[in-house]
Parts: structure tokens; sequence; C-alpha cells
């Protein structure tokens, strides 16, 4: 058992050997397999923590199971189950189980226990088996529904197989009754399945022409062979329509213009994403080329996402260990950030606020924060809010409800301030109308190399597309390293409309000169060209709004010019804390 700072951390599972048929000796257990996610409760002090399989820290979407689990009468635990949702036939669902993700409280979310790995102080793992399950059964007596003990059989494997497969079951798992607790894939442990099914990267996705609300109508999905990533079939089947829509917008950031496959495949249909979701696919077989028989999609693995193939930098590392921010309310870190005091913050936005708010007020906020000597993009529970600052109650894109907070005067500003907020990014939506945006954002974001002349030609060209196209675009400078063009859009325009029309307008640019600017937010493609981001357009994205404060060296603001002044040469860097309304065109970008 591994230790950090006298607390217990993070187990390695132990996970079983896939293999065709069920042992017949009587030296094993059978349990069923169950249809969820694998979790790891810790239980310390009287508060309960829940991880996924790659040890990410789930608290905050069992909390049913962890409150639970944080009421038993025990000092310390380390639990090995699955967390599962029976659906309406009284089997694991697993497309229940997503959706019921999107409600933390939810009362129909269970934990099926079937290892004990630490009691009360004593490390359990080198105990057989057998005597590890008595244990946690006393453990569990009267924690059923939330907390179940999953009951094993001592029968003949192939009966227990058999029994399963019809009832329309996963599979079963056996285990070595003596044998002791080992992380990593063992053979004490195995599996046989009566449906065939694993895990694959989704590679793109084919959408339901006409939609509305949009949806996919197929996905493509991908296999990992060694370092190459290859077509592995198209699962054409298997969503609910509640499912189509969310795998839609889940998979909406992720959009790029080339397939990321190894090996090229002609598919016209397809749009492409970076291979970052997983799904859970079912299959008849698989043929002698990799691809994936009979494919029926089951639901997203958000359990499993990808862990970064490149580690963080020691700076970024340090800045992590030093403060005391959740995890789970950072979206982005900012290790270099530069955050102003809270008195320069009041003193700025009592200056700008009648200018500001003609840009922020009424619009829904995504925030960054500074808190715990961190600054960080934050996303989910939300600190105390003064009542100076309004709550909208949304939608989420992936499912359940969340809070966005907004403000229309003064008091509001300085509300945000006392939040801990530094940099504002507004909805291109208002209160009013959150499903239909009122303007349209194309960031212009050079790559290194890129002469801040040619920054300046590539917005002036812009704005003659967007004249062409019946907008009337204006500039904001930064206060980075780039410079927005924002349009007004005509009334009851979609947000997926509004983004293909960003797409659209940058198009032209790209197709007018490829080697000078690309759509796509690919590093290795960047360096000497302008990305033109038309991400920031659609449902819940965001670009920093016009007078937010950067947190940057020498407090920049991202601020609106006139056109004559990006003629002139305006840098993005020419607006700050100190003087907000007086660019200074001798600042470096």
């Amino acid at each position: 058992m591994r230790k950090s700072t006298g607390k217990l951390v993070f187990i390695e599972f132990q996970s079983p050997t896939l293999v065709e048929r069920a042992p017949a000796d009587k030296d094993w257990l059978h349990e069923i397999k169950y249809d969820g996610y694998r979790t790891e409760l810790i239980i310390e002090g009287g508060a309960a923590r829940a991880f996924t399989r790659r040890g990410y820290d789930w608290s905050n979407r069992y909390k049913n199971i962890v409150q639970t689990a944080a009421n038993l009468p025990v000092k310390s635990a380390i639990i090995d189950g699955e967390a599962t949702v029976l659906g309406n036939t009284g089997l694991p669902d697993f497309q229940a189980l997503e959706r019921e993700l999107g409600n933390p409280n939810s009362l129909k979310l269970m934990f099926f226990a079937f290892d004990l790995l630490h009691l009360n102080g004593r490390d359990l793992r080198q105990q057989p088996l057998i005597a590890r399950k008595a244990a946690l059964r006393n453990l569990l007596e009267e924690t059923a529904p939330t907390l179940t003990y999953a009951e094993h059989l001592e029968v003949e494997g192939k009966e227990v197989f058999d029994h399963a497969c019809r009832m329309g079951l996963e599979g079963i798992v056996s285990k070595r009754a003596d044998s002791p607790y080992r992380s990593g894939v063992q053979t004490s442990w195995l599996k046989v399945k009566c449906i065939k099914s694993d895990t694959f990267p989704i590679v793109a996705f084919v959408e339901k022409l006409g939609a509305q609300p949009r949806r996919i109508a197929s996905l493509y999905i991908g296999r990992r062979d060694g370092d190459r990533l290859l077509y592995a079939g198209k699962a054409q089947s298997g969503y609910t329509l509640e499912a189509a829509r969310r795998v839609r917008e889940r998979l909406d950031p992720l959009i790029i213009d080339k397939s990321p496959l190894s090996e090229p495949i002609k598919k016209p249909k397809a749009t492409w994403v970076k291979p970052e979701v997983l799904a859970e696919v079912q299959f008849s077989g698989v043929t002698d080329r990799g691809i994936l028989r009979e494919a029926v999609f089951k639901g997203l693995r958000e359990d499993l996402q990808p862990i970064p193939a490149k580690p963080a930098a020691p700076s970024k590392r340090r800045a992590e260990g030093k403060h005391g921010v959740p995890r789970e309310n950072i979206l982005q870190l900012l290790p270099d950030a530069v955050a102003p005091s809270k008195e320069e913050l009041i003193g700025y936005w009592r200056r700008v606020a009648d200018r500001a708010l003609v840009h922020l007020s009424r619009r829904p906020l995504k925030l960054v924060r500074h808190a715990y000597g961190a600054t960080f993009y934050h996303k989910g529970p939300l600190p105390p809010i003064p009542p100076t600052v309004h709550q909208l109650k949304v939608q989420k894109r992936e499912g359940g409800e969340g809070v966005r907070v907004w403000v229309d005067d003064l008091d509001g500003l300085l509300g945000l301030v006392e939040m801990d907020a530094v940099e504002l990014h507004p909805w291109n939506a208002t209160i009013d109308d959150i499903e239909h945006p009122d303007q349209l954002v194309l960031d212009l974001d050079p790559g290194e190399g890129v002469a801040w002349e040619t920054v300046i030609e590539a917005a002036l060209s812009l704005r003659d597309i967007f004249e062409a196209a019946g907008l009337e675009s204006w500039p904001k400078v930064t206060g980075g390293k780039g410079i927005h063009l924002t349009a007004p859009l005509p009334p009851n325009m979609t947000h997926d409309n509004s983004r293909k029309m960003a797409r659209s307008i940058a198009q032209c640019l790209v197709d007018a000169d490829p080697e000078r600017y690309l759509l796509s937010a690919d590093p290795a493609a960047r360096a000497g060209r302008i990305f033109l981001d038309y991400l920031r357009n659609g449902r819940g994205n965001t670009a920093v709004g016009a007078f937010s404060p950067r947190a940057r060296l020498g407090f920049p603001i991202a601020h609106p010019v006139t056109w004559k002044q990006v003629e002139a040469g305006v840098r993005p860097q020419a607006f700050t804390l100190a003087r907000p309304f007086r660019p200074n065109f001798r600042k470096a970008a």
C-alpha cells in the first residue's frame, strides 16, 4: 500500500485476463461482470473519495455513493468495485449510467463492491481473496442498494457463464479463491464475455442531416497498433436520440480538418476529430484487416480519457503542487500567469464600467480566477456568489444542469472581483436568448515567427471578407498576441450556423494563401502561420471579453480599437490596467 503525507492514495486496479472459457476446477469464485465504470473508494477520517480506472478523482460525480461510503463504521478502507445503473430490465445499463453521471446526486447510481484492499490501517492485499470478501461482506451488511456487496458463486464456471449469457449479462469474472490482490493484468483473475466489447478512440462522425438540435448518425472508430492509429470500422446503431445529441456536442470542440489516422482512408461524409474521446463498442467479430463486424455503440468512456503523452513542464508541476484549488475546479491551469491585486481590479472596473458593460452586460461568463496562489480557467461548482452577481441555470452539453454567472452593473463587476475573477470571457449570446448568438468572433492567433505587420494585413483582409458577407466587423486587441474581429449577427442565428459562417469566412483567407493561414490549432503546423480560430463560436464557447484585464505581465487589457488604429499598427498589449484608454503604440507585442 502506497502512502503520501500519511494519507491513503489510489492503488492501481488488478485486472482480469480475457479467455475463451471459464475455469472448470473448484479453486475459483465466479462473479457477474458488471457493465459500468470500475471505481475505487478510499475512506479515511470520516470522508470518502472515488477514483476511476486511470486514477481520476470522480468524487463529485458519485456524491451519493461517496457519502454512503463516508458513513461506513471504519477509520479507513479501500474498496474495489464497479459503479453502474440498473436499467428497466433490472440489468446494468451503460447508457443509463452515462445519463445519470450528469446528476451527481442521482439515487440511481450504485456501487457493486467486490474486493477490500485496506481496512483500519491493515493492508489486506496479501490475504486470500475469500478472506477479503468475507470482511467486505461484513462491512456492507446495511448499505444496499447504494453500496452493494457483489456476491460470488462456487459452482462450475461454465454453468455460471451460461446462466449469465441467458440473462443478457456481459459475462463473468472468475477469481482464484486463494489469490492475493496484485495490480495490473493477472491470470489469477479471468474474464469470459458473452458479448464482445471493447474501448476504441473515436476518429470521426457522420452528422444526421437537417437534425435540430444536431446529432450524429454514426461514428468512425480507430484502433491502436503500437504508435499507429488505424481504422477499425463504423458504428451505425446503438444510439438513443439523447445519446446521439450528447455525443455530437462532446465531439464538437475536437473537430479537425484532416484524418488523424496513420493510413489514409476515403470517407467523404466524415467529420474528423482528434482521437481523444473513447467509446465502448460491442461487436460480433473482427476481420483479418482489423475491422469490427456489426459494431454497435454502447456509450462514451469518460472515465478512461487518455492521459497526455507529454508530461507537464516542471514549472507547471511545481505550481500544481503549491496551490490549494480543488482539482475538479481547474479547467486549465495558467502556471505563468501574473494576477493583479483585488484593489487594482476594483479601481480599474470603477474607471471603465460604463464602457465595459456595453460588451459584458447580460452575457453568461466563463471566469479566469486567481485563488490559493494559482490562476486557472474555472469549471464546476462556483465559490460563494455575492448577491450583486446574477446566476443562470443552463443545460450543459455533456448532460445535466450547470450555473453560469452574469452581471449588468458596476456592483456586479465588483462582485466578480470578490469571487477572485481576473479575466472575463463572455458567451456570444445574451441571457435573454442563450440559444441564439448575437455576435460572431474570429481570433487571429499568430504562430512563432509571424511579424505583427502580417497580422495587421490579415485583419484588414478579413474586414473586406466580412463586408462581402454582409457583416460589419470591429477589431479588438487581445492583450495577448493577436486580434479579434467581432461582427453582429442577424436575429435567430443558431450557434451551429454561426460557427459554420465563421469557418466559411476564415476559409476564404486560407484558400487565398494556405502557406500563411490555417484553420488547425496543431502547434506543429502553426510556425510562421496565423491560426484563424473560428472555434470561439458555438454554444458555451467564448473569447476574452472587451475591457477584460489579462493575467499577464504588465496587466494588458483586451480592448476595442478602431480600424484606423489597426492601420496605424496598434499593438495587442497597447492598453494596460494603468492606461485603459490611451494606447501605447510603442509597446512590444
